[in-house]
């Protein structure tokens, strides 16, 4: 495996495909874990879950990276698909030379983490999903929206993109505190976009929604992950509902499904527990211990 660096400085630009380069960093000392992030989230969002410093303190490896579409990586025409984002997540493991690895996933990014434990030939160790594994009709209309919107405008407006955001993220109680609704669309308009060009929110969205459309994951996907899996849904998740996650959970061989109270689709960063955070690092480290007895 390609020696980490502790400290990286800038991420790799990784050649994945004819024209798509992924932008992927590496750093930890120990078994991998690779981190596969939402819909329209880019690596740098990763250190605000806690997720990446507390495997590397717990002795992991950790891999993170921007998927097709969202800077620095490349935004290819549109449209894209789940597999295919899943081979460039592929690529970017053997790039660092990973044969083995922990897959874990966030929103859309459990989509990518099913699908690779399908295409991938290296040994998965333990499969995480967090705040994804099964979405709801909710969200099938978000991307019906969107998608037309984009067809329509040719971009998405902002102030879509912010309530969106907003009525899914935030909790019940932060949306009635105007104070706290304010503040987070503040934040939410600040800064460029996390967007490579133009074909990369429609490239992601069009993935997603061809993904939901085809029914998946299908409960013979779910059976063939046979490795040690955590699912995370959280209570007040309307992309993601604890029930429907709870039941897509009952087709995984080898699963520990947990639903946390108090918090929306955002609680992977803003649950002040860090329940997600522990979680993993704890399942990981069981997952560790058990390939070393094998």
């Amino acid at each position: 495996m390609t020696e980490p660096n502790p400290h990286p400085t800038e991420p790799e630009l990784i050649r994945v495909a004819d024209g798509v380069a992924i932008a992927a960093t590496l750093v930890g000392d120990g078994p991998v874990v690779l981190l596969n992030g939402g819909l329209g989230m880019p690596a740098a969002v990763w250190p605000f879950t806690g997720i990446p410093d507390a495997l590397t303190a717990a002795g992991f490896s950790v891999i993170t990276y921007s998927a097709r579409g969202l800077k620095p990586s490349s935004a290819p025409p549109a449209p894209y698909t789940v597999p295919q984002m899943a081979d460039d997540a592929i690529a970017v493991l053997d790039h660092f030379g990973v044969h083995e690895a922990i897959v874990a996933g966030y929103s859309m990014g459990c989509y990518v983490t099913q699908a690779l434990v399908s295409q991938w030939h290296g040994r998965v160790l333990g499969v995480a999903m967090m705040a994804g594994l099964r979405s709801s009709a909710i969200g099938e209309i978000v991307n019906e929206m969107e998608l037309g919107l984009i067809d329509r405008l040719g971009d998405l407006p902002e102030a879509v993109t912010v309530f969106e955001q907003l009525m899914t993220t935030l909790t019940p109680d932060q949306l009635v505190d105007d104070d706290a609704v304010r503040t987070w669309r503040k934040l939410l308009t600040s800064g460029d976009t996390s967007w490579a060009g133009a074909d990369g929110l429609r490239g992601q969205l069009s993935a997603s929604q061809s993904w939901m459309l085809a029914k998946e994951p299908t409960p013979e996907r779910l059976a063939a992950i046979t490795a040690p899996t955590l699912v995370l849904s959280y209570e007040h998740d309307v992309f993601f509902p604890p029930a429907g996650g709870r039941a897509a959970a009952e087709h995984l061989p080898d699963v520990e499904f947990h639903e946390l109270d108090g918090q929306a689709h955002g609680g992977v960063m803003l649950d002040p527990q860090r329940r997600a955070m522990s979680m993993l690092t704890a399942f990981c480290t069981r997952v560790r211990g058990g390939a070393a007895a094998d």
